[in-house]
């Protein structure tokens, strides 16, 4: 296991958000959570993570155009990003990648692929010069 991290969960659903938030902190991880994708911009510049599991499919602001915000936001652009989205097509995954995800992880998956997935992200990120 990496070292603690802030972790920030941005998804509309509650059960499957607070599964998720549940085996971040299982794992150790401080999380914080938004359900729609204007308070997980405003939660990504008032906490400034260590990464983002971010919904494509949500209310208001669709997860692609969080993405960019957040990549584009002088404070939050170095942030990894995983996006775990129901949107599994190939164009899809290309798309989320494209906009700026550093992983892209469809539903449904099970517990161990994105603990994985996330520990791998923070240490690529935490092996990057700052």
């Amino acid at each position: 296991m990496l070292d603690s991290k802030n972790i920030l969960v941005i998804e509309d659903d509650s059960d499957i958000r607070t599964l998720i938030s549940f085996n971040l902190k299982n794992e150790g991880h401080q999380v914080f959570e938004a359900k729609d994708g204007e308070a997980g911009i405003d939660k990504a510049r008032e906490k400034l993570p260590d990464l983002i599991l971010l919904d494509l499919m949500l209310p208001g602001i669709q997860g692609l155009d969080v993405c960019r915000v957040i990549k584009s936001d002088q404070e939050t652009k170095e942030t990894p990003i995983i996006m775990v989205t129901a949107l599994g097509q190939e164009e899809d995954i290309v798309k989320g990648l494209e906009t700026g995800a550093d992983d892209y992880i469809t539903k449904p998956y099970t517990i161990k692929v994105q603990i994985a997935r996330v520990n791998a992200v923070l240490k690529r990120s935490n092996e990057l010069p700052q």
